[in-house]
């Protein structure tokens, strides 16, 4: 009976979230048989494994069915749970939010998710994202020389997570930040024209688009006040085709988020030093 009565709630919660929605009798088959475990499992049960990396992946898999509901309150009580339990910035967004949106895009190339329902999973773990680094780690970790960037997504870019992602690790570690979700070219000249930007960062996705974000980037460092300005990429398309790294005209290629912070202050620095 309880069993029952947990599936109607979970079902009707989902019809109300999902209204217009006339896909979700295939989502809710999708989360039953692909998306492990269930939204009943507790948080505690999830983490509590002592194999950090599958207690992660069902972590994540938890976070795609509450983003695929839409059901972002949870996901926020879940999530401030693992933060109490000490689980640090880093390992929820990479450990957890990182994985559930790539889950998610595996499962729209597999012509599972409508773009409707992709739009919403990706919008939730955005706002989840922000949760994180506003409301659970307000405190960045202030160098002694922040630095600045500006960061942005290919052109036309449908879905900017990983963009905003970078955005967030670079604040979190002190960074003077611009992040442009879907900035005109304008928008970026004006910005780095008009005071001094240590680094530009553009994240690709699509391959067809490089040559036009190749073009972008440089048109950028052209109008650049500091001559000087450090250009990095990331995203999916330049990790499967790293030789778009040329195509663009980048200084270099960041694969761990986490990291990138470090290794960026370090490339500006040899750069400086060098000049």
């Amino acid at each position: 009976m309880t069993s029952d009565r947990q599936d109607q709630e979970t079902g009707s919660a989902s019809d109300a979230l999902s209204g217009e929605r006339r896909h979700w009798p295939r989502i809710r088959q999708i989360i039953e048989q692909k998306i492990v475990p269930s939204l009943v499992v507790p948080t505690q049960s999830v983490m509590e494994p002592t194999d950090r990396w599958h207690a992660e992946d069902e972590a994540s898999d938890a976070m795609v069915a509450l983003a695929l509901q839409g059901r972002e309150d949870q996901a926020k009580e879940n999530i401030r749970a693992l933060s109490e339990k000490g689980v640090s910035f880093e390992r929820l967004q990479l450990g957890l939010l990182a994985p559930a949106a790539k889950k998610i895009g595996v499962l729209w190339e597999e012509d599972n998710l409508s773009f409707v329902d992709v739009n919403l999973a990706v919008g939730t773990l955005q706002r989840l994202m922000h949760f994180i680094a506003l409301d659970l780690h307000k405190e960045p970790l202030f160098g002694m020389s922040p630095k600045s960037i500006c960061i942005f997504p290919e052109p036309g870019a449908q879905h900017i997570l990983g963009a905003s992602m970078a955005a967030r690790f670079f604040q979190h570690a002190g960074w003077q930040v611009d992040f442009l979700p879907s900035p005109t070219e304008s928008d970026l000249r004006r910005i780095v024209a008009g005071r001094h930007i240590d680094a530009i960062g553009i994240s690709v996705n699509r391959i067809e688009t490089a040559e036009e974000s190749g073009a972008l980037v440089r048109r950028i460092v052209k109008e650049s006040r500091n001559r000087e300005m450090v250009t990095i990429g990331g995203g999916s398309a330049i990790s499967r085709s790293p030789e778009l790294i040329e195509q663009l005209g980048i200084d270099a290629v960041f694969a761990a988020v986490e990291f990138a912070p470090q290794q960026a202050n370090r490339l500006i620095k040899e750069r400086e030093s060098s000049s």
